[in-house]
């Protein structure tokens, strides 16, 4: 067994004394154990998280900070698939354009540095849709990018987005909605682009845009892994 193997093997036992003790518990019943307010939303599922592990931040240090650590929340359905995408940074064009090299680039350097603290949430088994304080922890799983994925599905997201703005080949298309608003399409990497990962809208609003190196204005975007890579992730 590697180093880096060693390691995650000892971030796991490291997490699995924290949150032994959660698991199986509902969201409500952590929320009293935990002292923690019963109003729900997206961010208590993360703060529960904090409590359980005992931080106050999403970034923190694993085995006498040799792993450097980001907590992540996952909501499975009753089907055990993963509700949605789950967001990363933002994209800073300018830097992923004019990266000398994949491995100086920040995509790169994140995955390649970063392991994930998964903390799994489900739905009932049967499938049944419940409310958040219903929902039932299940585990918190240690994950770290695979060189393959790092060279292969996450390397072709940004390629792919290098090479639309530096050949000028990026499409910003407005598109008229039902309700007469206005939104912008575009070509970058969508969830049909692989399995890894994509690009979505990810400013203030439709009017928080960047302006490109094209002369073009989009509105910000950031990473997220798709549903599908997700999914494949839980079934390690």
């Amino acid at each position: 067994m590697n180093q880096n193997k060693k390691l995650i093997v000892s971030a796991q036992i490291e997490i699995d004394k924290k949150i032994s003790k959660y698991k199986g518990m509902k969201v409500s019943e952590l929320k009293e154990i935990l002292s923690m307010p019963e109003k729900d939303n997206k961010a208590s599922f993360v703060q529960l998280a904090r409590k359980m592990l005992g931080i106050t931040n999403n970034k923190f240090s694993l085995c006498d900070n040799r792993v450097d650590a980001v907590l992540k929340t996952i909501r499975l359905t009753g089907m055990e698939t993963p509700a949605e995408a789950m967001s990363f940074m933002p994209v800073d064009f300018k830097e992923w354009t004019e990266a000398v090299s994949w491995e100086s680039s920040s995509l790169y350097r994140y995955f390649n540095e970063k392991t994930l603290v998964l903390f799994v949430f489900q739905q009932y088994p049967s499938g049944k849709r419940v409310d958040d304080s219903e929902m039932t922890f299940l585990d918190a799983n240690i994950w770290k990018m695979s060189e393959y994925d790092l060279n292969h599905g996450l390397k072709e997201v940004w390629e792919r987005v290098r090479y639309l703005i530096n050949a000028e080949k990026l499409e910003i298309t407005p598109v008229k909605q039902k309700s007469g608003k206005i939104i912008n399409k575009n070509n970058l990497p969508s969830t049909q682009f692989n399995t890894l990962g994509h690009l979505r809208p990810g400013g203030m609003n439709g009017d928080d845009k960047v302006l490109l190196s094209t002369g073009q204005r989009i509105v910000k975007q950031r990473f997220w892994f798709n549903i599908e890579y997700l999914k494949e992730i839980m079934d390690l």
